[in-house]
């Protein structure tokens, strides 16, 4: 069977590539068959779904990995597909706040009010995952509903998950993540949407020491707990800290989060870097490199998810204003002796530095941006031609910055060299622009 549904996915290619997705009228038929039976009512509490309906979910998720090389073959069915998995998970995940809220916190009941089980929810949840990972979470997001009643319910959802790890599966919180990171988005001030969430119970501090967790919501605002929840995924191995650094990154670069909020967040991370960092430190003795010792796994998992949300808030960040006085130390801790034993985290800090520096740089004036549209250089008119003086650190930023980057780019790892390469032509790109 898998050399027949690889042969339909190849069969009228050009070489080996395939030019559409072949398999979705079955796909789309096994599709109605996974949400007709998630919405029996004799089925809504049981604790496992079907034999056949599990193979069938393997079976989806088969056909739309032989897509990996040639995603884009799925888009012309990929609103279909995302926005009916979606419609369930959303109902699933407005019944499960609103049990949590009346205190019922079993999940059967909630899927029982959802029409699906946890069982089903956790195999449409993977088959979204899925989606996410053969065309890329950008693209999927497209299709994920956005209203600004899913807030809450959706933050509910995913910090009862998390507490209860045992009710869902880690595609299930991935999803749940990357659809938060779409609702921080709602053009809406987050005070005024803000009910005050209360019942939460405290995240699972098992998963590290060094995360508190909070005993009650009361008191807390919305963004607040947003952030806590997120720090907590980023101690986390796994497409969690990515779905977490997306989601902070975006939550924290709002107008009403970038100013009040950014600038302590990005104190933390530095410090979240610098005290791992120092484990490593500490344990060595002089300047032999024999007496070294590696960092704790659960150290580097830190420092990977501090410098990988960073990565995605440099990138999202209009200026550096909320940078003031904490350039230096973030240029210190990114040239940490303590990266220098995983490839990973070495990756992640040279991305991070290179996207500080052009953060650091003044913005293109209009002029620049325009010599290739006339038009709309006579629209705005001679007053737009304005420039932006750069921050009185930026130079010294800069050239400490290439420096740096030009010393790793001796590294043995091939794929952090061509990291660098890219980083020093994107930089040099920009000083010449300006």
């Amino acid at each position: 069977m898998a050399d027949d549904k690889h042969e339909a996915a190849t069969g009228d290619d050009v070489g080996s590539a395939p030019t559409f997705f072949k398999e979705h009228q079955a796909f789309l038929t096994m599709l109605d068959t996974i949400i007709e039976s998630a919405s029996m009512t004799d089925t809504w509490t049981q604790t496992s779904g079907p034999a056949d309906e599990e193979r069938t979910i393997r079976e989806m998720c088969s056909m739309l990995e032989l897509y990996q090389e040639q995603p884009t073959c799925l888009d012309p069915y990929l609103e279909r597909i995302v926005s009916r998995l979606m419609a369930v998970i959303e109902e699933y995940v407005h019944a499960y706040h609103e049990s949590s809220a009346a205190d019922i916190s079993a999940d059967d009941i909630a899927a029982q009010k959802a029409g699906v089980s946890a069982a089903r929810m956790n195999g449409i949840f993977e088959l979204v995952y899925i989606l996410c990972k053969v065309r890329g979470y950008k693209v999927v997001l497209r299709f994920f509903p956005h209203s600004v009643a899913d807030v809450e319910p959706v933050f509910a959802t995913l910090w009862r998950h998390t507490a209860n790890p045992g009710g869902s599966g880690w595609t299930a919180r991935y999803v749940m993540l990357i659809w938060l990171s779409l609702l921080s988005m709602v053009p809406f001030d987050l005070e005024s949407i803000d009910s005050g969430i209360t019942n939460l119970p405290p995240l699972n501090p098992s998963t590290s020491s060094n995360v508190q967790a909070s005993s009650a919501s009361n008191g807390k605002a919305l963004v607040d707990l947003w952030i806590e929840l997120g720090q907590f995924y980023l101690r986390r191995s796994g497409c969690d800290m990515e779905g977490a650094a997306v989601m902070l990154a975006r939550l924290l670069s709002r107008k009403d989060t970038s100013t009040t909020l950014q600038p302590a967040f990005i104190a933390w991370a530095t410090h979240e870097i610098s005290d791992a960092a120092s484990g490593y430190a500490n344990s060595t003795s002089g300047n032999d490199p024999s007496s070294k010792k590696g960092m704790a796994i659960g150290s580097v998992v830190r420092i990977n998810g501090a410098l990988r949300v960073l990565c995605h808030l440099f990138l999202a960040m209009d200026s550096a204003d909320p940078l003031r006085g904490q350039i230096g130390p973030l240029l210190d801790v990114l040239q940490s002796d303590a990266f220098e034993q995983h490839s990973v985290t070495r990756k992640l800090a040279t991305k991070a530095a290179q996207r500080l520096a052009l953060l650091v740089l003044p913005p293109l004036s209009v002029t620049k941006r325009s010599d290739a549209r006339p038009s709309a250089r006579a629209n705005l008119g001679a007053g737009a031609n304005t420039s932006y003086p750069a921050e009185s650190s930026a130079p010294g930023t800069i050239a400490e910055s290439i420096d740096n980057l030009t010393c790793v780019g001796h590294d043995s790892d091939l794929e952090i060299s061509e990291e660098v390469e890219t980083c020093i032509g994107a930089l040099l790109q920009r000083l010449h622009d300006k």
